[in-house]
């Protein structure tokens, strides 16, 4: 089984670590295995591996018809033209019984980035029918068992939405 987990940090060792590049703010993120590459098992060979998901508290969008998901985010994630091997991405769940409402990015955070990107997505009117209008907001990461790279790091998470 996987021994990658999402943990909370500073970056050492992989990943986006300073002195050449800093958090976008404050001293910790959050990443998968934030002080090493995640994992890289041997058997079996190109199976489903690693499977984790990371989930914000409750968000209450009772009263809203718009809001806009921010965060920032580095990435060292495998990437085969063709192929997708390992990958993240993000869902707005019902925070009633985390029943997925919509999805934002579906197997499309991959790839490399040399600093901090800016992510920034309006929800979709899914995210407005929740039972109790609350949400969560999930990122996953899914990868195989064939290579380790330093991963997804996240930071800045934020739910804006316009006065009602």
């Amino acid at each position: 089984a996987s021994l990658t987990n999402w943990e909370v940090g500073s970056p050492a060792n992989v990943g986006p670590i300073p002195p050449g590049i800093p958090l976008p703010s404050g001293t910790q993120c959050v990443a998968i295995d934030i002080d090493g590459n995640y994992d890289e098992a041997a058997i079996p060979i190109a199976a489903a591996f690693t499977d984790i998901f990371l989930r914000t508290p409750e968000i209450d969008l009772t009263g809203f018809t718009e809001a806009n998901l921010g965060f920032q985010q580095w990435t060292e994630i495998e990437q085969v033209p063709g192929v997708d091997l390992d990958y993240g991405s993000i869902r707005i769940l019902d925070a009633a019984d985390d029943s997925e409402l919509a999805v934002l990015a579906d197997r499309t955070i991959d790839g490399n980035t040399t600093t901090w990107k800016g992510y920034s997505k309006p929800l979709p009117a899914e995210a407005f029918t929740a039972s109790t209008g609350k949400i969560k907001i999930e990122f996953r990461f899914e990868a195989d068992d064939l290579f380790g790279f330093a991963g997804w790091y996240i930071d800045d998470v934020t739910v804006t939405a316009p006065a009602p």
